[in-house]
């Protein structure tokens, strides 16, 4: 019965949630790219080097996006994962492949913007 409870009441709620906490971050993604490309477009700089600088930037503000909004979204997996009504060990087999998913995923992303800080 609490199965039932927590997909008809929790899941919702926990849904929204976790929509809100991504639109936050992809606020934050939004008003950075028009604050400082705004600034940085309408600057004295060549084209060329505005070019090179709004990639940049892009690249850091998107792989920073992906980084904020994927907890959110595992941790709603997880707990969806939890109340599916599995067997105890396909639960663990889950919980364990979501941990190393969540690690593998921030790690890929802190390597990718480390190797693109160090190519510009």
């Amino acid at each position: 019965m609490t199965t039932w409870l927590w997909w008809g009441l929790a899941f919702p709620q926990q849904s929204l949630l976790c929509c809100l906490r991504q639109w936050r971050s992809q606020r934050q993604f939004w008003r950075s790219q028009l604050f400082y490309g705004g600034r940085l477009w309408l600057g004295p700089a060549p084209l060329p080097d505005k070019l090179r600088r709004w990639s940049r930037r892009h690249c850091a503000d998107s792989i920073a996006l992906c980084f904020d909004c994927a907890p959110p979204r595992l941790e709603l997996l997880r707990e969806a994962c939890r109340h599916a009504g599995q067997p105890e060990a396909v639960a663990q087999a889950w919980e364990l492949w979501l941990s190393r998913s969540q690690q593998s995923l921030q790690q890929g992303l802190l390597r990718l913007g480390r190797e693109l800080a160090g190519a510009g």
